[in-house]
């Protein structure tokens, strides 16, 4: 099943005050794939969905028209149960624990990202007051 997400990446990208390449670096595609993404040029898998809402640690209901919903539960009877649902609501939630250490892996991996975009910005300002300091020297 394929669906188009572009309004919920775009409004994910703005809340994070990332530019189209740093979005794209996050979600592992490449600029001009999550360009195409945003403007609803093409679509995506479920499975994409799922991974970009535990990247982002958005709901996957967000990115879901309001009929359709995914389910992910253990059951006594059905452990790991997974499943798509028409037409009615159920919770998403993280019982498995592979499922916690890979989202866990992903936050490391936002966490290294955050990291280096800070070194960067820092960089950046440490050159602004040097072009800043060497002005006022003139």
């Amino acid at each position: 099943m394929k669906m188009r997400i572009g309004t919920r990446l775009l409004s994910a990208r703005e809340e994070r005050k990332l530019n189209q390449a740093e979005m794209s670096d996050l979600l592992g595609v490449s600029p001009s794939t999550y360009s195409r993404l945003e403007r609803n040029e093409t679509s995506v898998e479920l499975e994409q969905i799922v991974q970009y809402s535990k990247i982002l640690q958005i709901p996957i209901q967000e990115f879901l028209p309001e009929t359709l919903t995914v389910n992910n539960s253990s059951h006594e009877n059905n452990q790991n149960a997974q499943g798509l649902v028409l037409g009615s609501i159920y919770n998403y939630n993280y019982s498995d624990k592979e499922v916690i250490l890979k989202e866990m892996a992903l936050k490391d991996k936002e966490i290294e990202f955050l990291k280096e975009k800070i070194m960067l910005l820092e960089g950046k300002i440490s050159n602004l007051e040097q072009i800043i300091q060497l002005k006022s020297n003139s």
